[in-house]
């Protein structure tokens, strides 16, 4: 039988530093959407966990965030990382933030607070 596949979440914050790449860093944005939905998606769409998933582009942050960068998809692209929560109880990945990896502490910990909301809001689990 197959499993159902992940629907995409993103978060406000996510949808607003989004908006700020495209606007600053186009191609980093492109790069690491690409990544999202034709490496890393695929990939969780057929594994029993998201922990079994393994990419180039991939980096685990702790409590289960991931980052995505933009690595494979050309060269003299910024560093850039886009945070995921992935939710195996719910098969949910939802999209934390993207950033330049030159702010990465800063923005684990704003991702850590984005986390925390989501898994106290009623709706999660």
């Amino acid at each position: 039988m197959p499993s159902l596949e992940w629907s995409v979440s993103p978060t406000p914050e996510f949808i607003r530093s989004s908006h700020a790449y495209e606007k600053k860093h186009p191609d980093e944005l492109t790069a690491t959407l690409a990544n999202l939905l034709h490496r890393y998606l695929p990939r969780l769409n057929h594994a029993r966990h998201h922990a079994l998933v393994h990419a180039g582009c991939l980096h685990h942050e702790g409590h289960g965030v991931i980052a995505i960068d933009q690595n494979g998809q050309g060269k003299s692209l910024r560093e850039t990382r886009l945070y995921a929560y992935p939710d195996d109880a719910s098969r949910t990945l939802h999209l934390l933030l993207i950033a330049d990896k030159s702010s990465q502490k800063r923005d684990l910990r704003t991702v850590q607070a984005i986390l925390k909301r989501i898994q106290t809001e009623p709706s999660h689990g």
